[in-house]
């Protein structure tokens, strides 16, 4: 769903180029190929408003949007330092597409340049990020400029120059008197024989002048014109290359600013995790690449379950179970609570490297309890760890003493980083009181 970022009013703006040219799908389409793993930068979608008095500017992005002028100023010359790296980057590409030399080139180049021009700050906005300045740049007002401002030629705008002071105008000149008129008259005839002279002087020895027979009269010259010498082809293509590197380059600069960014220490681990590492450990648990853990302080059977791309992992299957990947389940605490019974249990789903590509849903349900009269409901922390980095949520889940209850499920898909601790509610309605109290 698109995002609303801003207005901008047309009464001070001045287009660039044609409306194709400031066609945002024709521009993501082009940032795409010049630079298929990102540059840091978004380009917001205008939409005219219906009243002519401006244009409204949308983003695809969920994030919370904050302008760039009202960062504080630390964290906003970090944003201008990439704002800047992006826009040079844009336009090392627009001077590779110009050298191309055909008119295809030139419509890129020139979309590009005027997809990097914005009348100032005011109209970057920055989404999301830790306050790192890892947040996405949001560009507004792309491909347009000030009324009262020049095109710098750099990705933004400039004002023109101060005005110069009043000059004092001239005396009026003095008419000649009618004696000079007459050798004024004739030395103004001279003028253009003088000129053609030197400029005869100045070209015939380069180009020389050739008499019958062969002969040249003088100069360097072998005919009665200079023709024009065509650069070296090698040296065209040497500057095309040398284009093409600067292009190359850009791309590299921004793969390297994301490694970077991405590159943040392992946060030291809190006490409640601590704490449930020593009771993995205490119940032989392993640790892994990925490592799904639920912890609990009573008696009751808490069931932690994976559903994986490869099926299930847990439930009442056996200590391994059906794998997901080569994921297993090496602890199952308070099991029908008759097994490995413990006042402050702990079961583990581990992953040691294969993760099957997909979506997975770990889910928490309050599977047999030792209360048969009334409702029950156990508090759990559940702890999903992924290459060190780790989050903890806290949540409960209720067994109703007619059967069945609501559980909660962590919601995870392979190609994301660590989930946010939305956890999901599951309505449970497969046991009957027989089964799931006792």
């Amino acid at each position: 769903m698109s995002q609303f970022v801003a207005t901008t009013t047309l009464s001070l703006m001045r287009s660039l180029g044609s409306t194709a040219e400031r066609s945002v799908h024709r521009m993501q389409a082009i940032l795409s190929r010049e630079f298929p793993n990102g540059i840091g930068l978004e380009l917001a979608e205008p939409v005219p408003r219906k009243d002519g008095s401006g244009i409204d500017w949308y983003t695809e992005r969920e994030d919370a949007l904050v302008r760039l002028s009202d960062l504080p100023n630390e964290t906003a010359d970090i944003y201008r330092a990439r704002l800047r790296q992006s826009v040079q980057a844009v336009l090392r590409a627009a001077s590779a597409q110009d050298s191309r030399g055909d008119a295809a080139g030139r419509s890129t180049a020139t979309a590009l340049r005027n997809a990097v021009t914005f009348p100032g700050d005011d109209n970057v906005w920055i989404s999301g990020g830790s306050g790192r300045g890892d947040g996405m740049l949001v560009l507004t007002a792309w491909g347009y400029e000030r009324h009262d401002a020049e095109t710098s030629g750099k990705g933004e705008i400039s004002g023109k120059t101060d005005k110069l002071p009043p000059v004092a105008a001239p005396p009026p000149p003095t008419p000649p008197s009618p004696r000079s008129r007459g050798w004024l008259a004739g030395l103004l005839w001279l003028i253009p024989i003088v000129l053609a002279g030197a400029i005869a002087w100045l070209l015939l020895p380069a180009c020389g002048v050739t008499l019958p027979f062969g002969l040249t009269a003088f100069g360097k010259g072998g005919g009665a014109y200079c023709a024009l010498t065509a650069p070296a082809p090698e040296l065209d293509r040497k500057s095309l290359r040398t284009q093409e590197l600067m292009a190359e380059a850009a791309v590299l600069e921004e793969q390297l600013r994301r490694h970077v960014s991405s590159c943040v220490p392992t946060p030291p681990k809190s006490d409640l995790s601590k704490r449930i590492d020593k009771k993995v450990t205490g119940e032989g648990g392993h640790t892994g690449k990925l490592q799904v853990t639920l912890s609990w302080h009573t008696r009751d059977d808490l069931d932690l379950n994976s559903f994986c791309p490869g099926g299930m992992l847990g439930g009442n299957q056996s200590i391994k179970g059906p794998t997901c990947g080569d994921g297993i389940k090496d602890i199952d605490s308070n099991k029908n609570l008759t097994e490995n019974v413990s006042s402050d249990p702990v079961e583990n789903l581990v992953w040691k490297e294969n993760i099957a590509p997909g979506s997975y849903k770990f889910a928490v349900i309050a599977y047999v309890t030792t209360v048969g009269d009334r409702d029950v409901t156990v508090p759990f922390d559940l702890r999903f760890r992924l290459d060190e980095q780790e989050v903890i949520c806290s949540g409960t889940v209720t067994h109703y003493r007619s059967g069945g209850g609501i559980g909660q499920a962590l919601i995870w898909n392979s190609d994301d980083p660590l989930p946010s601790c939305n956890l999901v509610p599951q309505k449970i309605t497969r046991c009957s009181s027989n089964d799931c109290k006792r």
